[in-house]
């Protein structure tokens, strides 16, 4: 009996599941060792070849951090402008398509979306529709 002869191996990523919208640092990982060690030992891969993916590694890397600060920006700037909403009336769009219309009495954070409470109900940041300035009860 004879033995198959050892060929390279090319490796592919399957579409990412529902469940991950981005191939990871980890599973990346996993890949480039699986490579490495399923290369023909008579032709190893090539070094520009090795040396490119662990720049696509790098640069993984670094849009990972990118985007994990833009987004933690953006969370600020939008509670920040939730905020200045205090104490002001804001007309909202209401889930059946009415319009909801109150004063914000408080702010808040829920799974990263900022919800604005008007004494009876809460509504999304993104559903105001309109803001009214603040007025004074005098003579």
């Amino acid at each position: 009996m004879g033995t198959a002869p050892v060929t390279s191996t090319t490796l592919t990523a399957s579409p990412p599941s529902s469940s991950t919208s981005q191939l990871g640092k980890q599973q990346f990982l996993q890949l480039l060792v699986a490579q490495l060690k399923n290369q023909d030992p008579l032709k190893p891969m090539d070094d520009t070849q090795f040396i490119t993916q662990l720049a696509q590694f790098s640069t993984l890397e670094t849009l990972q951090q990118i985007q994990s600060s833009l987004e933690t920006s953006l969370g600020a700037q939008l509670l920040d402008h939730a905020m200045s909403l205090l104490g002001h009336t804001v007309t909202a769009s209401g889930p059946d398509g009415g319009s909801i219309i109150g004063t914000v009495h408080a702010v808040r954070l829920q799974g990263g979306d900022v919800l604005l409470d008007l004494g009876s109900t809460t509504v999304h940041l993104s559903d105001v529709q309109e803001v009214q300035a603040t007025t004074t009860n005098g003579g």
